[in-house]
């Protein structure tokens, strides 16, 4: 991985950035609109990000065995820093149903919309195949341990793992059957495919940039006393020890350089739908998003300069 690479790539993930804000100051951005969006990116940019990687590596057994690798490090990997963050929220005296969203957000990081097209920018499809394969240990976590901390009965239903059966899971699902029947897609296909992973990174950076002027103009408002913590403890305290333990285990190359800049990644947009939902208020997950969104443009490079 070269410094340079990561740096542009973060500079125009910033230029995209503010033309999504521009774009929402002179525009009124609706609901309806969002909605588009995330089902554009989710539904089809992301999941062909997946196929395109599957369709330019060699699934080989040495592959399939290193995205297994990959899930279950990403399982180990968040249900320890669920764990992490909890202690440091009863070492600071946080209570209740906010030291709960203060763990949440600072654990979970969001490497599907943010980070499945930035690691295929940097790393190549293969890249990009590895980082849906460690976002799906982030689904499964999502789904499973966090929502079972977030409702009130404190009861895990079988119906929330239907939430898991999405475009991006069902696009590795498929991919790997693709991959492992030996079928070689069309070259029409291919670069079907191509173009429209090319779109992922864009619209989610617009995405992203659209909805930061509505939340500029309240900040007074929603800003709270320790978003210093989720932000710090997202981008830089857990990347820094992912990358301390890697070492420990010797664990190198362009594969490990992944894995910690999927753990540097900003705090997850789907922590906004979940509070939404399971505490009736989002404020606090849409404020640190942004602002760790914002400050990831300066925290990721810094990351990827360490790991050289």
């Amino acid at each position: 991985m070269e410094i340079q690479t990561v740096v542009s790539t973060i500079i125009v993930m910033g230029l995209m950035i503010a033309t999504g804000s521009i774009f929402a100051l002179r525009v009124n951005v609706t609901s309806e609109v969002k909605s588009v969006y995330i089902l554009l990116i989710l539904n089809i940019a992301v999941p062909a990000v997946i196929l395109n990687g599957v369709f330019s590596v060699d699934l080989t057994g040495d592959a399939l065995a290193e995205a297994g690798l990959i899930f279950a490090i990403s399982i180990v990997y968040h249900v320890a820093a669920l764990i992490f963050v909890k202690v440091l929220t009863v070492i600071l005296k946080m209570r209740s149903m906010f030291a709960k969203k203060m763990m949440i957000l600072g654990a979970l990081g969001n490497t599907g919309f943010l980070g499945i097209p930035l690691a295929a920018t940097i790393f190549g499809p293969a890249g990009g195949f590895l980082a849906a394969i460690f976002d799906a240990g982030l689904s499964l976590t999502v789904y499973t341990i966090v929502i079972y901390l977030l409702q009130a009965e404190g009861k895990f239903h079988i119906s929330q793992l239907k939430a898991m059966i999405n475009m991006p899971v069902i696009a590795i699902v498929l991919g790997l059957v693709v991959a492992l029947s030996g079928f070689q897609p069309p070259g029409m296909m291919v670069q079907f495919v191509e173009m429209l992973a090319a779109l992922a990174a864009p619209m989610a950076m617009l995405y992203v940039g659209m909805l930061l002027p509505p939340l500029w103009k309240r900040k007074k408002e929603v800003m709270f006393p320790h978003l210093w913590f989720p932000v710090t403890v997202r981008l830089l305290v857990i990347p820094l020890i992912v990358m301390a333990v890697l070492s420990l285990f010797s664990f190198t190359g362009w594969t490990a350089q992944l894995i910690v800049l999927q753990t540097a990644m900003p705090a997850a947009m789907i922590t906004a739908v979940l509070f939404s939902k399971f505490t009736e208020e989002e404020e606090t997950a849409v404020v640190t998003i942004f602002a760790s969104t914002l400050l990831s443009l300066v925290t990721i490079p810094f990351i990827a300069w360490l790991l050289i």
